[in-house]
């Protein structure tokens, strides 16, 4: 096929015929990294969803205007695939927000639900406590009005008293099981069940900071995240990837069990254990046993409710960082995150800890 025959099956707008005849007169029209541009602006365009089809024309003639340049040079080209790069992250990154913001609003949804039906077992047992209570009283009422023995009335009442107490008591048992399953649902993940969720975890971590500046008290954070995540999933498919969530959410809370701290999720593969009264020393130490439980876990990937034969290795990278004076939530999350990076760039499988201020 030749190179008039391949590009004027690329293209069919006067601006992009003027693109090829540029790229034809460079001789550079086959030229496999300019045409892969050109196929990209032609025909794959069109699946970033996110961009309207005005938004779309605007980026082909963007690029269109770049090539026009006559700049064919190694330089250029980067400037060209960095443009295109960054559309195309822009699309995955609304993709994934939109699909983070629909397992919020099931999220809420479902807590709303919950909350509904509390309060609608409150509203219905306030009525029937009304309706025992009036019963209970006309009873009463009947007891002692056809009775002449006092001994015999007031073992009857009090018997009545018995019932209503043990009655009211279960149902008041029963409201409390309630309550305590929609705090579980409103604080706790709805994957990784043993931690809580983000919005738990800034509510508690906004108070220990107030809780440990006011009495001067040491408070550090880990923030842990899987290595090579996407690799697991792409690999073994996201229920192995969902398992090794799971299995890491289970070293955290036994770690974080030991001294009291509090382990949760803090968004994707990332989670968090927050610990009052401890200064980033003892925090490093733990980090780096919860470093050596994830290496040496003995993890098999599960294929229909079949454990593989040979183990999958997975590691974490940690940041830890310590609270320091005049610093809040948002402070103290970013300096743990920033050491997390840095264990990421250090080779993965090791703890940092970020600087003293």
């Amino acid at each position: 096929m030749t190179d008039d025959t391949v590009i004027q099956k690329t293209f069919c707008s006067a601006e992009t015929k003027r693109v090829a005849d540029v790229l034809k007169e460079a001789g550079i029209g086959d030229d496999p990294d300019w045409l892969a541009i050109i196929l990209f602006i032609r025909n794959l365009l069109g699946k970033l969803s996110i961009y309207s089809d005005e938004k779309k024309a605007e980026i082909q003639r963007e690029v269109c205007a770049e090539i026009l340049k006559n700049d064919f040079s190694q330089e250029h080209y980067a400037v060209l695939i960095a443009m295109l790069d960054m559309f195309i992250m822009q699309n995955i990154g609304t993709q994934e927000l939109e699909a983070a913001l629909t397992k919020e609003k099931r999220s809420a949804t479902l807590l709303i639900q919950e909350m509904n039906t509390i309060i609608n077992s409150m509203q219905g047992a306030h009525t029937r406590h009304n309706h025992r209570l009036d019963s209970f009283k006309q009873n009463a009422t009947n007891v002692i009005q056809g009775d002449t023995d006092r001994s015999a009335i007031l073992t009857k009442v009090r018997g009545m008293f018995k019932e209503l107490i043990i009655e009211f008591k279960d149902e008041a048992r029963e409201l409390n099981a309630k309550a305590e399953h929609f705090e579980r649902t409103a604080n706790f993940d709805p994957l990784l069940t043993q931690l809580y969720n983000r919005r738990a975890m800034e509510a508690f971590l906004a108070g220990a900071i107030k809780e440990c500046t006011t009495d001067a008290r040491p408070l550090s954070l880990m923030m842990i995240d899987v290595d090579h995540f996407k690799r697991v999933n792409d690999t073994y498919g996201h229920q192995a990837g969902d398992d090794v969530l799971r299995a890491l959410a289970r070293i955290l809370t036994a770690h974080a069990m030991q001294y009291d701290g509090f382990a949760a999720r803090y968004g994707g593969e990332e989670l968090v254990i927050i610990m009052k009264d401890m200064d980033k020393s003892r925090a490093t130490i733990k980090a780096e046993a919860v470093r050596a439980d994830v290496a040496n876990y003995d993890f098999r990937v599960r294929t229909n409710g079949t454990y593989s034969a040979d183990p999958l290795q997975f590691t974490v990278s940690i940041g830890v960082a310590e609270l320091h004076s005049g610093w809040k939530t948002s402070e103290l999350i970013c300096a743990a995150d920033t050491a997390l990076y840095e264990a990421k760039d250090a080779g993965r499988n090791v703890v940092r800890v970020a600087p003293s201020k």
